[in-house]
């Protein structure tokens, strides 16, 4: 598909990221919560964002994101977390995630390291991890806990 456009989000994307962020949440069997629907104003859509967001549409449609912030891992440098991935199912397989990819990779040029996390049962990223040669790091385990 030639016609596919990347661009960062914008307002119109808002819905689209919501429902992608639940569909995510679905297949990695999170609870899902309304965190980014009642979030996503003030940490995205603001003069100071705390995370970046890629879309990829097709005739001005979202079809694609990936969702992205950095952190710091005092063993590597500047991290670029990447939050979550998303391609409409029937827009699979058509280059999208790699156009979404390239587009991550030339904005962030200088970031060495790339991280993030998938549930058990989400056999078809864990196989996108391992086609881009990603390590799973079996002797740590992620927690979290909400203040």
């Amino acid at each position: 598909m030639s016609n596919i456009t990347v661009l960062h989000a914008n307002k119109k994307h808002k819905d689209f990221l919501i429902y992608a962020n639940k569909v995510i949440d679905n297949v990695n069997n999170m609870e899902e919560t309304n965190g980014l629907e009642l979030n996503i104003d003030k940490d995205y859509f603001c003069d100071n964002p705390k995370f970046q967001c890629l879309v990829a549409e097709i005739d001005n449609k979202p079809v694609g994101m990936i969702l992205y912030s950095y952190f710091y891992w005092a063993s590597d440098g500047q991290v670029l977390w990447v939050s979550q991935m998303f391609i409409e199912p029937e827009y699979r397989k058509n280059g999208i995630f790699f156009k979404l990819i390239s587009k991550l990779r030339e904005e962030n040029k200088n970031i060495e390291i790339v991280s993030c996390a998938t549930g058990n049962d989400n056999i078809r990223m864990q196989k996108i991890l391992k086609y881009y040669n990603c390590h799973e790091m079996k002797n740590l385990k992620f927690y979290y806990k909400k203040v």
